[in-house]
């Protein structure tokens, strides 16, 4: 039987501190809603090309919503499956699903039958919330004929068109009469999960409670300057930890958050353009594609104040990008991770040099520092690994002890996998991941000294460097390129080109493959995993 709470195993220590000096407390989301829905209810939560939402009708449908769910027999402590594009009714169903208590299992639209499977059985989800089927994707058939592999599942619930006969209806579900709740979640139990890279066979679920998000989207809404009046878009989905941590911050705010359902440069320019978004957070992705497109102009981005880029290491070309197209926008990089939520940030009045080399400082209750491979903490300004431990961290991978383990030190600090530069104010400025260091006879190479370079040609799009297995020395550095249209280099060229650029030679790849796109993330973030594999 699926017990959560095992992985909320927060020391008493750390329970008592994180309460006595209140960044833990008794918030929900649900609550803020209401708290809106009372004082602002014609105000706008959600915002799409199709419809605007309200936070009145917000509440009233997750009201319905959550009625419906008690009703086809779901209880407190239920997993449901969440596979829903960014719609407004994704923020109804998650509202929903908590006011009962039971738990949303966020998972990627990209992800199909073999992906879902082990997810699913995983947590035991016994619903899950799905879109209506499509040409590109039956999600509702997909899910029925997993019920034969996932024991548990019971219930497939259908967003948008028809469900089939065996499923039940969003629209019922929300037609349904609000009801009492008698079992409230406790902001202590499990508010949801969100998997991180991990196999198949043994899944990296992160467990969050109340406690955690709300401390982190509280942190946003504060450090990242939102007020009821912004427009704050996010452009990764909603079931990611980025897309739903900035959403909830919006939420907080009494702000409004427009909603992409699928990801496209114009359908980006064009919703910024339309619901008049003040707060942009994205990936760097998103910016050199809008670029490329002709699309990061003053006639889309003249709104922006703020424009927050998370998800992947951030170049100066992208900042200056920013800087330059957005007459009222400055740029900020951001840096978080489902396991700790969005902690690291510069102060907005920051100046633009500072901007470009620093994710920033951890916030108020945070502790941050990086150490070498055999863990010893290391000297202002030496590279390592950054380690991290704070209010917003989570406890332990549910039912996975391994990736536990290997995560978290014997004095609680958990390890990030992000390669940093700390300096004496703790200003953190990021390198690399450790994964993506490539060994080449024992001379460390970090990738993101070339692909930087690389990205600022305005002939190259993205850039990504692997390694490539070799008997000699081990690892040899790949270069994948996506060109602009009409565009294309050799290896030679690169290589003469880095060279202008002072990169020692050492570090120059050599092979060069020209894709037509890369393998990203949801948010938009290369799967460096996936280009090796095609190596």
């Amino acid at each position: 039987m699926t017990d959560l709470n095992s992985a909320l195993n927060y020391s008493a220590k750390d329970r008592k501190e994180f309460l006595e000096a209140g960044w833990w407390n008794d918030d929900t989301p649900n609550k803020w809603v209401a708290k809106w829905a009372a004082e602002r209810p014609d105000a706008p939560i959600a915002i799409s090309m199709d419809q605007t939402l309200t936070y009145k009708e917000v509440e009233e449908r997750a009201n319905r919503f959550a009625a419906g769910l008690l009703a086809l027999g779901f209880k407190k402590g239920d997993v449901i499956g969440f596979q829903l594009p960014n719609i407004p009714e994704i923020l109804v169903a998650y509202l929903g699903i908590q006011a009962i208590g039971a738990v949303p299992s966020l998972m990627h639209m990209p992800y199909r039958a073999t992906e879902l499977e082990p997810l699913l059985n995983h947590v035991e989800a016994k619903g899950v919330v799905c879109l209506a089927a499509s040409e590109a994707y039956n999600a509702p058939t997909t899910f029925e004929a997993l019920k034969a592999s996932v024991p548990s599942l019971e219930t497939v619930i259908v967003v948008g068109g028809d469900a089939p006969s065996e499923a039940v209806s969003y629209a019922d579900l929300i037609a349904t009469e609000a009801v009492e709740i008698t079992e409230l979640p406790s902001v202590d139990d499990p508010a949801m999960i969100c998997f991180t890279s991990g196999t198949s066979a043994a899944p990296k679920a992160v467990v969050h409670p109340y406690r955690t998000i709300m401390a982190s989207a509280r942190f946003g809404l504060v450090d990242m300057a939102y007020t009821p009046d912004d427009v704050i878009l996010c452009a990764p989905a909603f079931t990611h930890a980025f897309g739903v941590m900035i959403t909830l911050s919006a939420i907080a705010a009494g702000a409004a958050s427009p909603m992409m359902p699928v990801y496209s440069p114009p359908a980006l320019a064009e919703l910024i353009k339309y619901s008049k978004a003040t707060i942009l957070c994205c990936g760097p992705a998103h910016v050199m594609a809008g670029k490329a497109g002709g699309l990061w102009d003053p006639e889309y981005t003249k709104t922006l104040k703020y424009i927050y880029m998370g998800g992947a290491a951030c170049t100066p070309e992208v900042m200056h990008t920013i800087e330059e197209s957005c007459p009222n926008g400055k740029a900020f990089q951001i840096w978080g991770m489902t396991e700790t939520m969005m902690p690291i940030l510069l102060p907005l009045d920051a100046n633009f040099e500072d901007r470009k080399k620093y994710l920033g400082t951890p916030p108020i209750g945070h502790e941050v520092r990086s150490v070498d491979e055999d863990g010893n903490i290391l000297e202002p300004g030496e590279e390592g690994e950054l380690e991290y431990r704070g209010p917003f961290l989570f406890a332990s991978y549910y039912l996975n002890d391994k990736a536990n383990a290997s995560s978290f030190t014997e004095d609680g600090w958990f390890k990030t996998g992000d390669m940093v530069i700390i300096d004496e104010g703790d200003n953190v400025a990021m390198t690399g991941r450790v994964k993506d260091i490539i060994n080449r006879g024992g001379i460390k190479i970090n990738p993101l000294d070339v692909e930087t370079v690389l990205d600022e040609r305005p002939d190259v799009l993205q850039s990504a460097v692997v390694p490539m297995p070799d008997e000699l020395l081990g690892e040899r550095a790949c270069l994948f390129l996506v060109m602009a249209p009409d565009k294309t280099i050799t290896l030679d060229e690169v290589r003469d080109f880095l060279e202008s650029k002072n990169i020692m030679k050492a570090k120059w790849p050599e092979r060069l493959e020209i894709v037509a796109a890369m393998p990203i993330t949801a948010t938009r973030k290369v799967i460096k995993g996936k280009l090796v594999e095609m190596l």
